[in-house]
């Protein structure tokens, strides 16, 4: 078989494939036979119709398009092979008509997967936070704890203030009618939450337990229901218990309360070290992406359409996946976002092209500076998630090598490798401290669990 390969445009080639004619003969025969096995003719058993018999009733034109139809994706499976094209998109094929007397020649259009042009990635100067955690830290953490111990205290010797917990029943009214939906017994809000719709809660401020009130609120104009956008509504409600939020003070008895430690000195100790080891995780992390991304934005590379729509594609399906396991149609999700399918998949576009040159830029790096993974680091890894999964370690590395799902792990493996190489030859420079993100992990991440 002989193909040609020449470039039209950036990052597509047109394959022009001549096939030979004894290799469309030998198809055309085959696909013949095929067809004489499967048709069914009057005093014959079926399977057992002769060739020529199946071409006198099928014609030479259909036995020719059935065998396009079977060959035709070898043959251009072939061409990419011979040619070492990677192709990234569907082929647009043209082809001239086909016979068995003469050689057939198609030609396929296709996005190749383009070769990035690296820039400067090593001794790369790239910034990086301190990972030191500092007594503000230390003591906003110990706060989120106090909050997570926090009590509700019943307070109705009092009216309603700003930040009480309140149980009420409440019945919402429009144009004289119940609203659906808006109507609860026993319902507890927190005023100055912003949980209910502006300027419900405020009217509960100054209000009793056992105190009856009506008032009037407007919806928002982007609120859920349709219906009851900007729509003004009576409210009826009635207090039924007043509770104040009653914060633990810090010292050595909370300390008992919450954790193992004896002493609030121990426990800030404790919560520093654990802090320090999640905020030094964060920063590494953070580091690492750096490193990636400057290496990216060094590099030239033009990413194909077909590779974008691809990744778009499968970011929209990981996106269904995750809103599945939190329990909600995909329907419900976008009916929420009042957005359609195509139009988030068009949205997630932007990512998906910067995953894409990423991995292109990485892949480039691994190949100049050669780096590999061995079957032993792979066979090693899918152990180590074997004891993960509770599964038997050597009888899921047969499983993943008769599958052949063990490439997936030796390609992330050789991205992480590749990833430690460029963070290896990276100089780190000190972040200003204006720059440094005060955000730290949240308290459960470091104190661990509180005491049961």
């Amino acid at each position: 078989m002989k193909t040609e390969v020449k470039a039209v445009a950036e990052n597509e080639v047109l394959l022009e494939v001549e096939v030979p004619q004894d290799e469309v003969q030998r198809r055309y025969d085959q696909t013949l036979r095929k067809l004489a096995r499967e048709i069914t003719l009057p005093g014959f058993r079926k399977g057992k119709v002769p060739p020529q018999m199946a071409l006198g009733r099928l014609g030479k034109d259909y036995v020719l398009n059935q065998m396009l139809e079977d060959f035709l994706p070898e043959w251009y499976e072939a061409a990419l092979h011979e040619s070492a094209v990677v192709a990234v998109s569907m082929p647009e094929l043209d082809m001239q008509k086909v016979d068995t007397e003469e050689p057939f020649s198609f030609s396929a259009k296709v996005q190749v997967r383009p070769t990035p042009s690296l820039g400067q990635y090593k001794d790369l100067e790239v910034p990086k936070r301190s990972a030191e955690v500092t007594d503000d830290q230390v003591s906003a953490q110990l706060a989120l704890l106090q909050e997570r111990f926090a009590s509700l205290k019943p307070a109705d010797d009092r009216a309603v203030q700003n930040g009480d917990f309140v149980v009420v029943d409440l019945q919402g009214s429009a144009d004289g009618a119940p609203i659906e939906g808006a109507s609860a017994t026993d319902y507890m809000v927190q005023v100055g939450s912003g949980q209910l719709i502006p300027g419900f809660e405020d009217n509960l401020i100054g209000m009793r337990a056992g105190e009856h009130k009506e008032f009037e609120v407007t919806f928002p104009t982007d609120y859920a229901a349709e219906d009851l956008r900007g729509k003004r509504a009576t409210f009826a409600v009635d207090v039924k218990e007043i509770k104040e939020k009653v914060v633990p003070e810090l010292g050595d008895d909370f300390a008992r309360d919450v954790s193992e430690f004896e002493t609030l000195a121990e426990l800030r100790a404790d919560v520093r070290e654990r802090l320090g080891k999640v905020q030094a995780a964060a920063v590494e992390r953070e580091f690492r992406t750096l490193v990636v991304d400057k290496a990216v934005a060094n590099a030239t590379v033009n990413v194909p359409p077909a590779m974008v729509e691809r990744e778009a594609h499968a970011l929209y399906h990981d996106l269904e996946s995750h809103v599945g396991e939190e329990g909600l149609t995909m329907e419900a999700y976008l009916g929420a976002l009042g957005k359609t399918a195509e139009q988030v998949e068009e949205e997630l576009k932007p990512r998906a092209e910067m995953n894409v040159r990423r991995r292109l830029v990485l892949d480039a790096v691994r190949e100049a500076e050669g780096i590999q993974v061995s079957d032993d680091e792979v066979r090693e890894r899918i152990k180590a998630d074997a004891e993960l999964l509770g599964r038997d370690p050597n009888q899921l590395v047969l499983d993943m090598y008769a599958s052949g799902r063990h490439t997936v792990v030796r390609d992330e493996l050789l991205m992480a490798k590749t990833v430690d190489f460029l963070v290896e030859h990276a100089v780190p420079i000190e972040m200003p401290a204006e720059q440094q993100d005060g955000d730290g992990p949240s308290a459960e991440a470091a104190t661990g669990k509180g005491k049961e």
